[in-house]
């Protein structure tokens, strides 16, 4: 399509059957060409003005499409890794669409295309799930990546909305594990499989865990520690604090920054990350 305008600028009142064949396509998918381009232009006031009724194409207002150009490669790319998120997040069932992109990277150059891989933040099939079990109010198994566990579990869960937060797509559910509410990141589900079993009851959110609320000092690494301790963490400066249900994840996260985190208060959690230290370092000796 981006060849059509120059083409048929420098050639006037040629006949849809000679064009389509000089651009190897039939007259049918010319017209549909021929119409998207009426949408062109610098604006929606200074649109691309073609005629084609009478079987000869002629062309005005053209300016800034009539030269022939070329893509960049970073144009390429672009669209590529476009490509292959669109073709990942499609349905086992779009197979026309898989066709489409494959033909696609063909023109664009297959030697590009062999060393490009976009992978979405999230399986567009894992949300195509939990929608279904929403709408038709069934359970779903999922497996789950937690990373205040640092483990993979297995649940029966009841999702009841979908939210967005800080650009991240969150699942609220009833779970059967824990018999209460619980929220999800959807990009931490590792697989999601539509029961039969119809939805739980609801319960309202609960926990039996008690807050754990930890003073800490960041001496260096300032921005890589802050980001490890994530929304956990309160405070602008040195001295800060975190307030967590998991005392394992936090005695993890601070024995992996390496002395640039230290806690201050909560003698039981100092004692835990020292104990931890001594027995790591025994495994060395």
């Amino acid at each position: 399509m981006l060849d059509l305008v120059p083409f048929i600028t420098s050639h006037q009142g040629i006949s849809t059957k000679d064009l389509a064949s000089q651009f190897g396509i039939t007259e049918d998918e010319l017209l549909s060409d021929l119409n998207s381009l009426w949408m062109c232009g610098d604006n929606r006031f200074d649109l691309i003005d073609l005629q084609f009724d009478s079987g000869y194409v002629t062309i005005r207002n053209a300016q800034t499409l009539n030269l022939i150009r070329s893509l960049s490669q970073q144009e390429i790319i672009s669209i590529l890794i476009g490509l292959d998120l669109i073709e990942k997040n499609l349905s086992a069932e779009r197979l026309d669409i898989v066709g489409e992109i494959a033909a696609l990277r063909l023109k664009l150059g297959q030697g590009t295309s062999r060393i490009l891989d976009a992978t979405p933040a999230q399986d567009g099939q894992i949300v195509a799930v939990i929608k279904k079990a929403m709408v038709e109010q069934k359970k779903i198994h999922i497996s789950y990546f937690s990373p205040t566990d640092d483990e993979i579990t297995e649940r029966d869960i009841t999702p009841l909305h979908l939210s967005v937060s800080d650009g991240r797509d969150f699942v609220t559910a009833f779970c059967d594990s824990a018999s209460a509410q619980r929220t999800f990141r959807v990009d931490r589900i590792q697989s999601a499989v539509l029961l039969d079993a119809q939805a739980a009851v609801t319960a309202p959110s609960t926990s039996n865990q008690e807050l754990i609320k930890t003073a800490l000092i960041i001496s260096r690494n300032i921005r890589r520690s802050r980001e490890m301790l994530g929304s956990f963490l309160t405070g602008d400066g040195a001295e800060v604090s975190v307030s967590s249900y998991n005392s394992e994840w936090l005695s993890r996260t601070v024995i992996s920054a390496a002395g640039a985190i230290e806690v201050t208060e909560s003698a039981e959690i100092r004692g835990r990350i020292a104990d931890i230290a001594t027995r790591t370092l025994k495994e060395y000796r």
